[in-house]
């Protein structure tokens, strides 16, 4: 963003006042933290800010628990000061004593402090979402405050007609009575032409088809009904042009006011979304020719690769054991590689039909198809989620594979169904799956889930944890560098978003946010 962000960050521990600050700093360049240690030190940075020179305070980032006050007085002094300005409460209080009474009071947003440095990834992301929304929202209002200002002297249809955007309006007779330059220029007719022309004409002329009069006169039979409070229609239409091209159109309609409560016409605003449409087929097209020529491909590869491992196994008593095991290993990576890459031509594709599910059922059946060699598996949720079950026992299959040859240092064995959910005290490589903390909502929907983790007590996450999600970035040595890839490609196919921080006990963790639970009375919920 060209302004710049400038953050308010308060909290009374100097290390996480400090580490704050860098972080956020390192992970958005336009983001300028100024720090305060109390609630008097930071009202007078934002004061200082607000009527100095230099640029003012756009957004506060406070703990709750501060010397002199806590984080929800901090609020209401501030907006006090500014009603609009963002204001996030990021604190390490436990949730259920104030997370309830911050959304009630109305702050911007509040995040639980966890360890590792990816919960600050999510906090700049907010922190701009907050500041970008009130910009727009500022941007906004003085766009409407110049044109009520200019609406008199200048009048509505020297304005309108400079709007790089297809307008026209309706009478109450389906007559327009009104168009700007945008609108009228893909017609054959001039403006001054299309304007006192009833629409229904223009379908006689093979611009529009039937379908379009009954799409309007339903809509505005709907935005007229006491029965909706909805303020505008959106629809699609097709117009044909004059060169034959058929072109898609998002229309827009809104009443015009009423007069005498009885209805005088409609506004229509009309975005051409052809391209956007055409791109978008073209996108899949694509998508399902790579999974076709991938699978080709895998198919091809693993003719040759089949009679190689026969003749192999024909020989296997002969030939010298270590020439063996490396074919054996060299075939067995081909392999690999054929199921990496089939996988990651796929995950590009749309989720398929969803439904709900238990969570834990499909963990146990992703855990079961892979070697987990002698690692144990701990389940503590019964959450069930909406989604493509198919598709999420394939990413958790994936994470397990990372997860044992990143973590695993024990050899690879077959008892991993002896392993599941023993809760034995050993040394071996445990993987646990369980919830994320539970929100609290103010809007009425109940109590909702942020997702789920999966955690394990190995080696930890690598040094460079910036390339962990990219195609071809792998640590182990025969590695694919697919895995990871194409858990972030499902996870972000369902909408959700993916992490990796560290675990309670030094391991990898890995958290799914924005996750489809469902709850009572509703197909699914995301939470926000």
């Amino acid at each position: 963003m060209s302004p710049g962000i400038r953050v308010l960050c308060v909290d009374a521990d100097p290390q996480y006042r400090e580490l704050t600050a860098t972080v956020l700093e390192r992970r958005n360049d336009e983001i300028d933290v100024t720090t305060a240690a109390n609630g008097r030190d930071a009202l007078a940075v934002f004061d200082g800010a607000s009527d100095g020179p230099g640029r003012p305070i756009d957004c506060v980032v406070s703990d709750y628990e501060l010397p002199d006050t806590d984080g929800l007085e901090l609020f209401a002094a501030v907006r006090e000061r500014d009603p609009a300005v963002p204001f996030v409460l990021f604190t390490g209080t436990e949730p259920d004593e104030i997370a309830s009474e911050a959304i009630s009071a109305g702050v911007t947003d509040y995040r639980r402090k966890w360890s590792g440095t990816a919960q600050y990834t999510v906090l700049a992301n907010r922190i701009e979402n907050a500041v970008v929304n009130r910009r727009a929202e500022r941007v906004r209002r003085e766009s409407e405050r110049q044109l009520e200002r200019y609406r008199t002297p200048v009048g509505n249809d020297r304005i309108l007609e400079l709007v790089p955007t297809a307008l026209f309006t309706l009478d109450a007779d389906a007559v327009i009575d009104w168009c700007n330059d945008e609108f009228a220029d893909p017609f054959l007719e001039e403006r001054t032409e299309l304007i006192g022309t009833p629409f229904p004409a223009l379908i006689d002329r093979g611009y529009y088809g039937e379908s379009v009069t009954t799409k309007y006169v339903e809509e505005v039979r709907d935005l007229l009904s006491s029965a909706t409070d909805r303020e505008r229609a959106k629809y699609q239409v097709r117009f044909q042009s004059p060169d034959g091209e058929e072109r898609i159109h998002d229309v827009h309609t809104r009443l015009l006011p009423l007069d005498s409560g009885e209805f005088t016409g409609t506004i229509h605003a009309i975005r051409d979304v052809t391209r956007r449409r055409r791109y978008r087929r073209e996108l899949e097209r694509q998508n399902e020719r790579l999974a076709e020529f991938a699978t080709l491909v895998s198919h091809d590869l693993r003719n040759p690769l089949n009679v190689a491992q026969g003749n192999l196994d024909f020989i296997e008593g002969e030939a010298e054991d270590h020439r063996v095991e490396k074919l054996q290993r060299s075939l067995a990576r081909i392999e690999e590689l054929i199921d990496g890459l089939l996988q990651l031509a796929r995950q590009g594709k749309a989720i398929g039909d969803e439904e709900r599910f238990p969570l834990a059922a499909t963990v146990r059946a992703a855990w079961a198809t892979v070697d987990t060699g002698d690692a144990r598996l701990e389940i503590e949720t019964d959450l069930e989620l909406y989604g493509d079950e198919t598709r999420v026992r394939s990413l958790l299959e994936n994470l397990f594979r990372n997860t044992v040859e990143h973590g695993s240092t024990s050899p690879a064995s077959h008892a991993q169904q002896d392993a599941v959910e023993q809760g034995c005290d050993d040394d071996r490589l445990t993987v646990t799956v369980g919830p994320l903390e539970r929100k609290s909502q103010s809007t009425g929907s109940g109590d909702r889930f942020d997702g789920f983790y999966v955690e394990d007590t190995g080696a930890g996450l690598p040094a460079d944890r910036e390339s962990l999600f990219e195609f071809g970035h792998t640590t182990a040595a025969e590695g694919t560098g697919f895995g990871l890839a194409i858990v972030e490609g499902i996870a972000e196919a369902h909408g959700w978003t993916v992490a990796a921080c560290d675990g309670d006990d030094g391991g990898a963790r890995f958290e799914f946010r924005d996750v489809a639970v469902p709850t009572d009375g509703t197909k699914s919920a995301r939470s926000t």
